[in-house]
C-alpha cells in the first residue's frame, strides 16, 4: 500500500509539472504573438517610411528638372535661350536644394539621392561637351565650360563631405562615398582629374569585386593615357560579367587606341574585332563599332588589307538596317568614308549628302566637297592630258623622257607581260606590268593617302592609288612599273558633271619599281597583317 501511495504521489507532481509547463508554453506563445504584430506594424511602418521617402526623392527630383531645364538632354540644333552664368547659378541653387532635403531627412537613404545627382550633372556635362556628332564648340568655350562645371563638382563634394559619419559607417557605405566622389570627379568627357582616379581607387579597395567602381576607374585612366592600366580593370570586370555591353564597347576602344599607339598594332586590332564581335552579338545596333573596328585595321596596316575594309563596309551596312539607326549621320558618314576608300563613287558622295541633310553639323557637308573638289581634279587633268595627246603635244615630249629611262622591265624577276593602261581588267591583272611615267602628284585634304596622275607609252592617263609612300619617294617624271596592278573603272555622274578614269593600285609597295628600283626592299620576314 505505500508504495502504490508513494506512485500516487509521483504521479500528482508529474501532472502538476505538465501543468505549469503547460501554462509557460501558453504564456510564450502569447509573447510570440504579441512579437509578430508588433514585428507586421514595424513592417508596415518601414514600408510607409519607404514610399513616403521614395516619394520625397521623386518630388525633388522633379522639381530639379522643372525648375532647370538645362539639366534635360538638348538635341544637336537645339538653341539654349540662357545665359550660361544664369545656368549655373540654378544648377548651383539645385545642388543646395539636395543639400536642404538630405539633412531635414536626418541623411537617411542619401545614397539613391546623391546619385541622382550624379545623372543630373553627368546629362549638364553632355549638354556642355557635345560628342562629335553634336555641334562643335571652340576652345575657349571649351575651357569656360571645364570651369564651369568644376566649380559645381566641387559643390557636389562638399554636399558628399557634410554626410555625418554615422550614416556611413559600414564598409558598403563609406565604398560608395569613396566612388560617388570619384564620379564627380570624372563626369567632364574626355578630362583626367587626378582626384577622380584617387576615389575610385579607395572605392576598389574598399569593395574589390564592385564591378562599377572598376569600370569607371578604367574610364578615368584611359582619359589619363594610361590605356594599359585601364584595360586591366575592364579585365577584371569582364571576368566576372562577360555580356557586359558598355564595358565590351570601351574595351573595344581602348584595343584600337593601343593599336595605334604601337609597334605592332596587329594583336591589338585583332582583339578591337574580337570585342566589338561579341558586342554587336549581344546588341545588334553596335554594328557600328565592328565596322570602325574593321577600318582601323586597314588604316593602321597602311592599306595593306583591303579586305578589312569590305567587312567594315558590311558591318555599317547592316547597323543601318536598324530603323533607330537609320537617322544616324555618324553612321552615314563612316559608310561613305570607307566607299570613298573602295571608290564605289556614286555612293560615297550619296552618303555624305544623306549625312549632310539628317545633321548639319556633322561634317558631312565638308566631306562630300572634298571628295568632289578630288574627282575635278583627276577629271581636269586627265582631259588636259587628251586635249594635248589630240593636238599631238605630248608625245614627243614623253617620248624625249623615256629615252632618259631605263627600260622599266629591268630586273623583274619572275618575268611579267608588258601592258598598257588600255588593256587592263577591272579587278586583279596577274602577271602583268604597267610602265608610266609620273605627270604629277594631286593635291589632297588628307595625308596618309596620295594620289598620283601616271601617263604610259600609248598616252594612256591614269590614277595611281598609293598607301604608306613619302610624297619624296616618287615624284614628277619618274618612271614607275606597277606589277600585279589592281585597276578600277570609274564612269559615273553627279550634279551634272560627268566622270570617267581608270585608278590603279597595288596591294604591297615590292609591286612597285621607281626608275627601274624597289621602291621599298623586300622585308625578310613576312607580314604579321592579315
Amino acid at each position: 500500500m505505500e508504495q502504490v501511495s508513494t506512485r500516487l504521489q509521483d504521479l500528482k507532481y508529474t501532472i502538476e509539472a505538465l501543468s505549469t509547463h503547460l501554462n509557460h508554453l501558453k504564456s510564450t506563445a502569447e509573447v510570440v504573438s504579441t512579437i509578430l504584430k508588433d514585428l507586421k506594424s514595424a513592417i508596415e511602418e518601414v514600408s510607409t517610411h519607404q514610399k513616403d521617402l521614395k516619394s520625397s526623392i521623386e518630388d525633388v527630383f522633379t522639381h530639379l528638372n522643372e525648375s532647370n531645364s538645362s539639366l534635360k538632354m538638348s538635341t544637336p540644333t537645339e538653341e539654349v535661350s540662357r545665359e550660361k552664368g544664369q545656368v549655373s547659378a540654378d544648377l548651383k541653387s539645385n545642388i543646395e536644394q539636395v543639400s536642404t532635403h538630405l539633412k531635414e531627412s536626418n541623411y537617411e537613404d542619401w545614397v539613391p539621392i546623391v546619385t541622382q545627382l550624379l545623372e543630373c550633372l553627368c546629362d549638364f556635362c553632355d549638354q556642355r561637351f557635345p560628342s562629335t556628332t553634336q555641334r562643335k564648340i571652340s576652345e575657349i568655350e571649351n575651357e569656360r565650360n571645364i570651369s564651369e562645371i568644376e566649380h559645381q563638382i566641387d559643390s557636389c563634394i562638399e554636399l558628399l563631405d557634410s554626410i555625418p559619419k554615422e550614416k556611413r559607417e559600414l564598409d558598403h557605405e563609406d565604398a560608395m562615398l569613396e566612388y560617388l566622389k570619384g564620379r564627380f570627379y570624372n563626369a567632364i568627357p574626355d578630362v583626367y582629374n587626378e582626384k577622380a582616379e584617387h576615389h575610385l581607387r579607395k572605392a576598389t579597395d574598399l569593395k574589390s569585386l564592385w564591378l562599377e567602381a572598376w569600370d569607371c576607374l578604367g574610364l578615368c585612366l584611359a582619359k589619363k593615357g594610361d590605356y594599359l592600366r585601364a584595360r586591366d580593370c575592364y579585365k577584371i570586370v569582364l571576368k566576372f560579367d562577360k555580356e557586359n555591353r558598355g564595358v565590351l564597347r570601351r574595351r573595344t576602344d581602348l584595343e584600337m587606341k593601343i593599336a595605334i599607339l604601337s609597334e605592332n598594332p596587329a594583336p591589338h586590332l585583332k582583339s578591337c574585332i574580337k570585342y566589338a564581335g561579341k558586342t554587336l552579338a549581344l546588341d545588334r545596333m553596335d554594328g557600328d563599332t565592328l565596322g570602325r573596328a574593321y577600318m582601323e585595321y586597314f588604316f593602321v596596316s597602311k592599306g595593306m588589307d583591303r579586305n578589312k575594309l569590305r567587312l567594315a563596309l558590311q558591318a555599317f551596312e547592316n547597323a543601318k538596317e536598324i530603323p533607330t539607326e537609320k537617322s544616324n549621320a555618324q553612321l552615314v558618314i563612316h559608310c561613305s568614308v570607307v566607299n570613298r576608300f573602295l571608290e564605289n563613287c556614286t555612293m560615297c558622295l550619296k552618303g555624305f549628302s544623306d549625312a549632310a541633310s539628317m545633321d548639319a553639323t556633322s561634317g558631312a557637308f565638308y566631306e562630300k566637297q572634298v571628295t568632289i573638289k578630288l574627282l575635278d581634279k583627276f577629271q581636269g587633268l586627265l582631259q588636259g592630258k587628251r586635249n594635248d595627246k589630240n593636238k599631238g603635244k605630248s608625245k614627243g615630249k614623253s617620248q624625249g623622257k623615256n629615252k632618259r629611262k631605263c627600260n622599266g622591265m629591268d630586273g623583274v624577276n619572275p618575268p611579267y607581260k608588258s601592258a598598257t593602261v588600255d588593256l587592263l581588267t577591272e579587278g586583279p591583272n596577274n602577271r602583268r606590268a604597267v610602265v608610266a611615267e609620273v605627270q604629277c602628284l594631286v593635291e589632297y585634304a588628307y595625308r596618309g593617302l596620295l594620289y598620283y596622275m601616271l601617263c604610259d607609252s600609248d598616252e594612256n592617263s591614269f590614277v595611281l592609288t598609293m598607301f604608306n609612300t613619302k610624297e619624296k619617294e616618287i615624284k614628277q617624271g619618274d618612271q614607275v612599273t606597277l606589277l600585279d596592278p589592281i585597276c578600277k573603272f570609274v564612269d559615273f555622274e553627279w550634279e551634272g558633271k560627268h566622270y570617267e578614269f581608270k585608278s590603279v593600285r597595288v596591294n604591297l609597295l615590292e609591286q612597285v619599281l621607281v626608275n627601274g628600283n624597289p621602291l621599298r626592299k623586300k622585308r625578310r620576314k613576312a607580314s604579321t597583317r592579315s
